[in-house]
């Protein structure tokens, strides 16, 4: 990792007095980074996410004031969700920002990104070296999880990171409704529970080849009757972005699937129907299990 975080800072030292992107498939090593970089290039710094257009004013305040050091530096995590009136305003200040400054972009959609924006910054490409998944794959060589367990490391940093610092883990896991609820009483998933979500969820997939319809709704009315306490399309979009991941490591085929699970997953309002969803996509789980 040491590489990388040099890999990463050089750029960033390199453009001081211009506007990056670093864009990774994976939020949380983009988050980790930048942390880990901007501590070693200035005391002056400010992270945002998501920026609405009060962030982006706040943010040419905090650049347009004298430095106390010799840089500034401002990360803007999750660039593709700007929406165009926050975008359109921090336009000039991206294309022209002082010279002490460098203003970073990070984004898992770099394509996604708007056009005005995507003109005005030079881009890097990051990723975790691939030694480094081998030396986990060994770890989990006798494992059947090993597979998807090691996918869900490429897209997420965070679950990586944590599997890297334990020595012990298991990775069997049923699923059970009220537990995998509980999971998402919470802000945020933590490493440890995304993890144990993710096995719940391929277990999930095993059970629902043999479900009947009957057993289906049923499943469906249970979860909605214990899913008064949580944040329904949080949990819908992390289901959908597991069963993504499962149902390529499954070889389906089945494309209508994958743009159903993609139109949600670049939901950047999340203002779908949860309910609904989440049936939909038992439904369709269902479907791709029984084939």
């Amino acid at each position: 990792m040491d590489d990388l975080i040099g890999k990463v800072h050089r750029f960033i030292v390199t453009n001081v007095g211009s506007s990056i992107c670093l864009y990774s498939r994976d939020g949380f090593l983009l988050q980790w980074i930048s942390l880990k970089v901007v501590e070693k290039i200035t005391k002056e710094y400010l992270i945002l996410t998501e920026p609405g257009i009060e962030d982006i004013r706040y943010m040419i305040d905090f650049l347009y004031s004298a430095p106390s050091n010799s840089h500034k530096v401002v990360f803007i995590h999750r660039a593709e969700r700007i929406l165009q009136e926050a975008a359109n305003s921090m336009l000039k200040i991206l294309e022209e920002p002082p010279s002490y400054c460098v203003i970073t972009l990070t984004t898992t959609r770099f394509t996604d990104l708007l056009p005005t924006i995507r003109s005005r910054v030079k881009a890097l490409s990051i990723s975790v070296d691939k030694s480094a998944f081998e030396i986990l794959r060994k770890r989990l060589i006798n494992n059947p999880k090993a597979d998807l367990v090691l996918k869900l490391c490429s897209n997420d940093f965070d679950v990586f990171n944590y599997l890297q610092n334990v020595e012990e883990f298991s990775l069997s896991t049923n699923f059970e409704e009220s537990e995998f609820l509980m999971l998402f009483t919470e802000n945020e998933l933590s490493a440890s529970q995304k993890l144990k979500a993710t096995l719940m969820l391929d277990d999930l997939y095993s059970k629902l080849s043999s479900f009947s319809q009957k057993e289906l709704v049923q499943l469906y009315l249970n979860i909605m009757e214990r899913s008064k306490k949580i944040d329904l399309n949080s949990m819908v979009v992390f289901m959908c972005r597991i069963y993504q991941m499962i149902l390529e490591l499954k070889g389906c085929s089945d494309l209508s699937i994958f743009k159903w699970l993609d139109s949600i997953l670049v939901n950047r309002l999340m203002n779908f129907n949860g309910p609904l969803v989440l049936l939909n996509l038992l439904i369709l789980i269902r479907r791709s299990a029984k084939r």
